[in-house]
């Protein structure tokens, strides 16, 4: 966290302001889609998760990953439902929504198996090599055995820094699946989203030009205190349209009248804080420059931290360190392990 950011909330939480729609405080929004599209651009984002390109992609703050998340797989398990209808109008819906089915990596983060549970839809854990990356492969496998069997594939949850050893995930080749099965693909890059704005970090963007969507927490590695995590959508439509409920008190006489977003269909709840306020402050205060430079600080203690591991003949390292994570354990029983945990 940094005293930007810290000021950022305190004023956000002076204004009071419930942004649940653009009238509620046209600033709140209007800078949340500037805030957006400045961050897309920090991070080397595709052109298409731009507000200001024209199509129906742009980004918005959640609270969370999970937030992020159970957003991806609730749209896109509407979306399915959607075209099951028309393509097999002889199912009911209730049998459509018995048969779908969703992927992700036994790697991949608790909150992803929490938003199967919630949508009502289970979400298979496929296992990831021995490098502990998710392949097009497996997931191709899984989808052929699936579809098979009668289910109706929705969407494949990936990882870009794993919980566990912060491993990538191949999204290339699980784009190339996604298209062909018409999958909804979603990155999860929770904590090593921020290094897409390193040039030596170039590798982590590749394939991003072919996910529906993405989302990265400025509260990991971007100096912004919890919560504020953002996300990305290709197609924002498809959210709206899974989430769209509008009531006469909703309605106000600038309908129509304005190009931006009512925010309140692109998230779980209603309401929702001035959370950008608090990433422009940042943005303003440190600049670019200035959080790449405490992106390779980090970067930089973990590379001095595996040196001292390595030099030690007490420990091992038991994954590649990747960008702020060393991942490594003492010799021996795990006992050991877990006795020097608890001492730390």
């Amino acid at each position: 966290v940094s005293y930007p950011s810290i000021v950022g909330e305190m004023l956000a939480s002076g204004f009071g302001i419930i942004g649940f729609s653009w009238i509620c405080s046209p600033a709140c929004t209007e800078l949340e889609v500037v805030v957006m599209d400045w961050l897309a651009k920090f991070l080397n984002l595709p052109e298409h998760f731009l507000h200001e390109t024209e199509g129906p992609g742009g980004g918005v703050i959640q609270g969370s990953a999970s937030e992020a998340v159970l957003v991806a797989v609730l749209a896109a398990r509407e979306q399915a439902v959607r075209r099951e209808r028309e393509c097999h109008p002889e199912l009911s819906e209730s049998e459509i929504r018995g048969k779908l089915i969703a992927y992700s990596s036994d790697q991949s983060n608790s909150c992803i198996e929490k938003a199967g549970v919630l949508a009502a839809m289970p979400i298979k854990l496929l296992p990831a090599g021995e490098d502990l990356v998710l392949r097009g492969a497996t997931l191709s496998e899984a989808i052929e055995r699936d579809v098979a069997a009668g289910l109706i594939p929705v969407i494949c949850i990936a990882t870009l820094g794993t919980t566990g050893t912060c491993a990538y995930d191949d999204i290339e080749s699980l784009a190339g699946i996604c298209e062909r099965r018409q999958v909804w693909l979603h990155v999860d890059a929770a904590y090593a989203g921020g290094a897409f704005a390193l040039d030596e970090c170039a590798q982590l963007r590749r394939g991003l030009d072919r996910v529906d969507s993405l989302n990265f927490n400025l509260h990991k590695f971007m100096l912004v205190n919890f919560d504020c995590s953002a996300m990305w959508l290709r197609d924002a439509n498809k959210v709206v349209d899974s989430f769209n409920v509008d009531r006469i008190y909703l309605k106000h006489k600038y309908e129509g009248q304005t190009q931006l977003p009512d925010f309140r269909h692109w998230q779980i709840p209603l309401g929702r804080r001035f959370r950008a306020l608090k990433v422009w402050i940042t943005f303003r205060t440190l600049g670019a420059e200035g959080l790449r430079a405490h992106m390779r600080k980090h970067i930089d203690l973990a590379a001095q931290f595996e040196a001292l591991v390595k030099a030690d003949e007490r420990f091992e390292l038991v994954a590649p360190r990747a960008l702020g994570l060393v991942c490594f354990r003492a010799k021996g029983d795990n006992e050991i392990t877990a006795q020097l945990l608890q001492r730390l």
